[in-house]
Order: C-alpha cells, then structure tokens, then sequence
C-alpha cells in the first residue's frame, strides 16, 4: 500500500523551507493511466487551497533576519549535521512560527491553530532583532479585526474563535 505525506506535513514543510530561503520541489507520481489517484488529488487540493489564501507571503518574498522562533526553530542542530533531515523532522505545531518578508511587509506563519493568542518573542519592542514598529496585523482570510500589541515581551495576537482556514495561518504584520 502507498502512503502519501498529508497536507499539512507538505504545507508545513513548504512554509519552512520557504522561510529559510529555499524551494521546495513536489512529485506527485503518475501511473500508466496517466491520473493522478483519489488520494494525491485530495492531497493536491488541500495544497492548493491553503495556496490560494496563503500564496502572498509565500510567492516573491524573502528570509527575515531569522527563519522562525519556537520550541523546534531555536532546538540545538543534531551532532550528525542532520537539521534538514526529512525523517527526523518534528510535526510543527502553534508553538512554532516563521518568517517572510516583502516590501514593507512582513508575514508570520503560526504553524497550527492557537487556543486563544499567540506571543511572538522575536517582534518584541527590545528584541535585539530590531523589528520594526508595528502598525498593523491582519490574519490573511479573516475579515474582523484582531486585537493586537506589541511590547517588550513580543507581539501579542487574539486570535478569533473560529478559525478561517486549516493548516498554518498566516498574520500579515505592516
């Protein structure tokens, strides 16, 4: 039997990839008939409507000044040099957040849906980052407004009770 990897795993794995400067290449493995199976296009779609939401800060962005923040982003490197190693690769969750950036825009990813906020130490008023002051945070296909704040301990995000979308949500932060 043929085990595919789950979208989230490939959203997750493409959000970081992205975030540290990189590309990811996705097969999808054809047989004779030429279709893909009722599994890969199910993969396929989920793929492409976390896209369709999500694309603007994934499609022509940059690295920020570090790729991302949380318990598995800031983890030791393995003694065998094995970061990028597929198979040791942790299921990434809220804790965990990563960064693009374009023009003077800069995206968030929280890699799973927070129960009620998420505090994102690296945009903190004294962090030796230096990110800039913020003047506005949406949660891309949310149409309400957030309640926000940005101080010395990070940025701080409300979160809505109903989450718009799967996967990881993405905050653009201006």
């Amino acid at each position: 039997m043929v085990t595919y990897k789950t979208p989230k795993y490939v959203i997750d794995l493409l959000v970081d990839i992205v975030s540290r400067n990189g590309n990811l290449l996705l097969n999808f493995p054809l047989p004779n008939s030429g279709e893909l199976d009722y599994e890969e296009m199910r993969v396929l779609e989920e793929i492409t409507k976390w896209m369709t939401i999500n694309s603007e800060g994934i499609h022509g962005t940059r690295p920020w000044k570090v790729f991302g923040d949380g318990p598995i982003a800031t983890a030791l490197p393995i003694d065998d040099g094995t970061r990028f190693n597929e198979a040791s690769r942790k299921e990434l969750n809220a804790e965990e957040v990563r960064f693009t950036t374009k023009g003077n825009a800069m995206y968030a990813f929280i890699m799973g849906w927070p129960e009620k906020l998420s505090l994102i130490r690296p945009l903190s008023t004294v962090s030796p980052l230096s990110p800039p002051k913020i003047a506005h945070v949406e949660l891309l296909r949310y149409h309400g407004k957030l309640d926000w704040t940005q101080d010395e301990q990070g940025l701080t995000v409300l979160f809505p009770e109903q989450k718009p979308y799967e996967y990881a949500v993405t905050l653009k932060i201006v």
